[in-house]
């Protein structure tokens, strides 16, 4: 089999990178940013670097050949790149752009992040690129003092955790000589969660009741081993396990999962087929159980969520199969 190449960041991007995180520091690490002078930066865009060094052959042409029309044209387009410098500048300059929500997805669907965009004055030709592994953009024409909301994609469909990364906020008004950008460091994540693959909920709703029929689960309001915490002040001594801390010289506790209000019980051990797909089909329940309002437990190798019901328990579930790491 030919070996998989492995694509490595050059010398010089990595440079790059490191020099920017290094000057930039902590400025730009909050969920709302307005341009101002510490934030705003400006350059020559592409087009704009091959327009100074024809300007600079001008210059020197004009000199050797004592042409004063090639003179004044290499003077014309100086002027031109310093009237787009304070012209791109007054225009980014008062821009507000506000960090308003993240939209989680399920696999293979994209998160997003919308923001809200506002300006005292028109700030024309504004784009957001996302700057993580792969590079996402959008633009928009004018911002006014009318709050605008852009939605951003990101590069993400594979189920996990991911922290969003640097956002570059960037104009090339006016002419597309210059590029006058900022950047705002958003301190959150965005969720993929497993792909939803449909599975009979029958088979795990009352799922205890059944089990105890058979004389295989606990009774009612009885609790299972889960894990051991740290002993805190106010859970007091008769809770540490003894055993442990004899083994161990640390003082823990014994944490129990409830079972006594479970109307459903979603194991991945009861799941079909691979781990991804035992994940996709536990996804499915939960969305189904929030849906029609059931009371549920959530039980994974090595982790129990206790039963509840509502939003809050189900994102709290689903965030935990997007952070599984352990197989069938």
């Amino acid at each position: 089999m030919p070996k998989k190449t492995v694509k490595r960041p050059s010398l010089f991007k990595s440079f790059k990178v490191s020099l920017f995180n290094k000057l930039l520091k902590n400025k730009h690490l909050k969920n709302s940013i307005t341009l101002e002078h510490r934030t705003i930066y400006v350059l020559p865009s592409s087009l704009g670097w091959y327009f100074v060094i024809v300007a600079i052959l001008n210059f020197v042409m004009g000199i050797n050949y004592q042409n004063n029309l090639i003179l004044i044209m290499s003077y014309l387009m100086f002027v031109v790149i310093i009237i787009a410098v304070l012209m791109g500048y007054s225009n980014a300059k008062g821009l507000t752009v506000k960090f308003k929500d993240a939209f989680n997805s399920y696999s293979p669907q994209k998160p997003s992040i919308r923001f809200e965009l506002q300006s005292p004055s028109v700030t024309q030709s504004i784009n957001l690129t996302y700057q993580g592994t792969e590079q996402t953009q959008q633009h928009t024409d004018e911002v006014d003092s009318k709050t605008q909301l852009i939605i951003l994609n990101l590069p993400y469909s594979s189920r996990g955790k991911y922290a969003v990364q640097r956002i570059k906020i960037a104009s090339n008004y006016p002419f597309g000589l210059i590029t006058v950008w900022s950047y705002i460091q958003l301190q959150t994540d965005v969720f993929v969660y497993p792909s939803l693959e449909q599975v009979l909920s029958d088979t795990h709703t009352s799922m205890l009741d059944e089990q105890a029929d058979k004389g295989i689960s606990k009774e009612s309001g009885s609790e299972e081993f889960e894990s051991l915490i740290p002993h805190l002040p106010e859970m007091g001594l008769q809770r540490i396990s003894w055993k442990h801390y004899a083994k161990t010289q640390q003082l823990l506790v014994k944490e129990f999962a409830d079972f006594k209000t479970a109307n459903a019980l979603f194991d991945f051990t009861l799941m079909n087929g691979d781990t991804e797909q035992r994940l996709s089909q536990l996804c499915f329940l939960i969305c189904e159980a929030t849906e029609q309002n059931t009371p549920f437990m959530l039980k994974l190798p090595g982790k129990t969520i206790n039963t509840n019901t509502g939003q809050q328990h189900k994102q709290q579930c689903l965030k935990l199969l997007c952070s599984f790491n352990g197989g069938v």
